[in-house]
Order: structure tokens, then sequence, then C-alpha cells
């Protein structure tokens, strides 16, 4: 058996999406207690969005549930999971205004076999490599409307990806009305996905117990059987 962690390291002076996001930094408060001091660890600046997360549509008011992730997912339905895995190289990805995409054709190439029904896929490029560089957001690849179209069309529970933003910012493809309609819960960025050897695995996703967010913070580990 073979575990590989996906999620990627939180550290002071990471990334991140945008301006309006307050930046991640490690820091302590000390303090004393029964004669003894202390220093704890503080989270400065983390938000839903941090390192790796998981999101739901209901933030974005689709679907009959209400309430956070935590709300509409057990964590049960997170545990031990079958997700299959498809390998693109990003090296042999097409460009578009300016940025590397993942296409129909890339997705398709990498089925090894059928993908069933409620499943995770999870797609790797290799890129998750680059998650400590300063650009690490502003080069990400992103999802054609018709490679992220059939992978909805095969009905599964979650969809996830080394890449950290999946739409093209300056020419939508706009496939994500349709992705957050159907249900389906979102996992990224991830790293490591190229180290999976395997089609077929077992995945555990724990997000943080914040109870009312529809974005948390995970951890994510893959099992190789």
């Amino acid at each position: 058996m073979k575990v590989i962690d996906v999620s990627g390291p939180i550290f002071t002076g990471m990334w991140s999406y945008a301006d309006y996001y307050p930046d991640f930094k490690l820091s302590a408060v000390e303090f004393e207690f029964g004669g003894e001091k202390y220093s704890v660890d503080v989270f400065e600046g983390m938000h839903a969005q941090t390192g790796t997360y998981m999101e739901t549509p209901v933030i974005f008011g689709e679907g009959d549930k209400k309430g956070g992730l935590n709300d509409v997912v057990p964590i049960e339905k997170l545990f031990h999971i079958d997700a299959y895995i498809l390998q693109i190289d990003h090296d042999s990805l097409g460009i578009k205004d300016g940025k590397p995409f993942i296409s129909l054709d890339d997705v398709k190439g990498a089925e090894k076999e059928e993908i069933p029904e409620g499943a995770a896929i999870l797609v790797g490029t290799g890129y998750g490599k680059n998650w400590e560089k300063e650009d690490y957001v502003q080069k990400s690849c992103f999802f054609k409307k018709d490679a992220l179209y059939h992978l909805i069309d095969k009905k599964p529970f979650l969809i996830g990806g080394d890449a950290p933003v999946w739409e093209n910012e300056v020419n939508p493809e706009g496939a994500f009305e349709r992705f957050y309609k159907e249900g389906i819960l979102l996992l990224a960025p991830l790293i490591n996905l190229e180290k999976i050897s395997r089609f077929k695995v077992k995945l555990t996703v724990l997000p943080l117990k914040i109870l009312g967010a529809g974005v948390c913070p995970v951890r994510a580990v893959v099992v190789e059987e």
C-alpha cells in the first residue's frame, strides 16, 4: 500500500488568488498558564481558499440543500472513496490567450477505462510541482469547455486537479454554471498527482469542520492498493 499526500503545504509568504484575500502568516501568541509559559501558533489571514480546498455548489445557491460543506456532505462520503486519475503531460498542452489549456482530446487520451458514475476524478498535469513559485496562480492551465463538460457527463461525485485556476480569465469558457448545477464537488489545487502510478485509487478528503462554510481547506490523501 502506498499513501500519497496530494494536499499542498500552507506557509508564510505563499501565493494568493487575489489582493482581496489576506496574506497567510504563521505567528504565535505567548502566555502563562498554571505557572508555565506557552507559545501557541496563530494562523493569520487564513481563509477558505488557503492551500488545497474543497467547495460545494451550496455557496453558489444551487441545489435544494442548505448549509455549509460539512452539513451537506457526510464525512463517510469523503473517506476512502473510488477515484480515477487522468494523467496529462503539462508540456504537451495547447496555448490560448497566453495560457495552457486542457482539451477534450487530452482528457479522452488519459482515460484508461470507463469511469463509473458517482466516482471522483482527479486531473493531474504535474503542475503541482510549481506550488511554491510566485507566479503559480498566474501560469495555471484552464479547462476548455468541452473537456470539462465531458467530465461532467460522467456524473462524478467530485472533480479535482492540480491547477489552481480552471477558467480562462481572458476569454471565459463558461462551463462552471453547469458544473455547479450538477452538484459536483470541486477539489483543488492538488500536488503530487504525477506520483500516482495507478488509474484507480482510493481518495480521502478531510475538510475542516467549520459549520456553515461552503468552502473549506482540506487534507487530502490518495492510497494505491
